[in-house]
């Protein structure tokens, strides 16, 4: 795995992440949410809705990974989408993100 999903593997056992639809929407209005990562292979619906609520709030969203291996790196089922709730640990996954040319 590469340094995105080591880092979200971190936050995750930090309990810095939200993941799943419902979580992250709550999380979104609850303006808690630094950094959206949404996997390549989520379904365009939900992404439009994810996008949109995401551009009201002024949060950040990168199209990233495929939901099987972002959910292995949370140690959960396949994920589609998963929210950062840590600033600082959004900022470092943001960094590899666009290290790796995502």
């Amino acid at each position: 795995m590469n340094k995105v999903y080591n880092l979200l593997g971190l936050a995750y056992r930090a309990g810095r992440i939200t993941w799943g639809y419902q979580a992250v929407i709550r999380a979104i209005k609850g303006q808690k949410i630094f950094l959206l990562l949404l996997a390549t292979d989520s379904s365009f619906r939900m992404r439009d809705k994810l996008m949109a609520s995401c551009r009201e709030s002024g949060i950040e969203v990168i199209v990233y990974g495929d939901k099987f291996t972002m959910g292995a790196a949370l140690g959960k089922p396949p994920c589609a989408v998963v929210g950062v709730t840590d600033a600082e640990l959004a900022r470092l996954i943001r960094q590899h993100v666009r290290e790796v040319g995502a």
